[in-house]
């Protein structure tokens, strides 16, 4: 049987219309940041109150993102550490230097701080230089949403670029967990989603002795959060290693905890994570490599791209490269690669142009 034509035409008209509405819905849900936003390979966290650890964090050490911390590095109740520890994270943004770092703080949450009190005096302190903030703690979207609310009414109030300061969540609970895919889709301005392991250990109620970083349930966690992370867009980020290699420990400790911090890198790189936190910047260089693009996988993923856009040309929708079928869906993996390469500085601009690598 033939359809009238006009039947045929409403038909493909009204599943058209509906799938437009579904293909817009799902592309605002996609964040929007600029490049130097994906290469977060380590994040050096820095308690707020010490000046001079602050100022080594800023400018000296090489990681790509500083976060100034007035949660847990502030006693509780403490009112004069508060006090200090936001005028030094304000002088930070506003004096000091960072270079290519991402510019971040951590204010103390929605259960220490309803009033965001410290986004406020923060904000009005030193507004134009801040990037961005982690917030900690996050057990449901709303947090993250009044967080927005709060900054783009600083933002309005300062005459500061509206979504100027991007948000970063701390996932550190059972609860957040089953949240994070909700969590990362409750506002455009976040720009990772960042594992608090202990924390969350915590909230499981199973006692420290049986904690590891291998542990299945903590890897199950991260495996949530790379795929909430990635359902946006998102870098997902890994815990702290607490074994520090402190001046207190011999070369043979040092070492060791320096190794440790590494192959704890190497695990969460291979279930998805784009960096890791780091306490101390001794820690950088043992894991900032480990999710630095190698020059290999860079060459590869060029080869795989241009043999694939030849296929295409030729009109095949698959081809055989280095004796591996190649169709659009490796040619996605391979830009995904070069994608964070390009950010990570690793391709050239002239060849992300040839293979239009955004």
């Amino acid at each position: 049987m033939t359809l009238p034509s006009d039947t045929r035409r409403a038909i493909e008209e009204r599943a058209r219309a509906q799938n437009e509405a579904t293909l817009a819905k799902l592309a605002a849900e996609r964040l929007e940041f600029e490049p130097r936003h994906l290469v977060q390979r380590t994040h050096l966290t820095c308690p707020a109150t010490v000046w001079k650890y602050v100022e080594a964090a800023v400018v000296r050490a090489d990681a790509d993102l500083v976060m100034l911390d007035l949660e847990d590095s502030i006693p509780r109740g403490d009112e004069a550490a508060l006090a200090a520890g936001r005028a030094n994270v304000a002088r930070a943004f506003v004096e000091l230097d960072w270079g290519r770092k991402l510019r971040y703080f951590r204010p103390r949450g929605t259960e220490l701080d309803p009033d965001h009190r410290d986004l406020c005096a923060v904000l009005e302190a030193a507004g134009p230089r801040v990037e961005g903030v982690v917030i900690p703690k996050v057990e449901h979207p709303d947090e993250v949403r009044a967080v927005d609310q709060t900054l783009s009414s600083l933002e309005d109030a300062l005459g500061l670029p509206r979504g100027q300061v991007r948000v970063q969540v701390l996932i550190e609970s059972a609860r957040a967990e089953e949240a994070a895919f909700d969590i990362a889709r409750s506002s455009k301005r976040i720009a990772g989603l960042i594992f608090g392991a202990f924390d969350y250990w915590s909230t499981l109620g199973v006692g420290s002795a049986s904690y590891r970083v291998d542990h299945p349930l903590v890897c199950r966690a991260r495996e949530r959060i790379v795929k909430a992370a990635a359902s946006v867009g998102a870098p997902a980020i890994a815990e702290m290693t607490l074994e520090f290699p402190t001046r207190d420990k011999s070369e043979a400790e040092r070492a060791i905890a320096l190794d440790h911090a590494r192959r704890d890198a190497e695990l969460a790189r291979d279930i998805g994570m784009r960096g890791k936190w780091v306490g101390i910047p001794a820690q950088i260089p043992a894991v900032q490599p480990v999710f630095s693009m190698p020059a290999s996988a860079v060459e590869a993923a060029v080869r795989a791209v241009r043999a694939f856009a030849e296929a295409e040309r030729s009109g095949l929708g698959a081809v055989m490269i280095d004796g591996k079928m190649a169709d659009r869906a490796t040619d996605r993996v391979h830009r995904v690669t070069l994608a964070f390469a390009l950010a990570q500085g690793a391709l050239d601009e002239a060849t992300a142009r040839e293979l239009d690598v955004r």
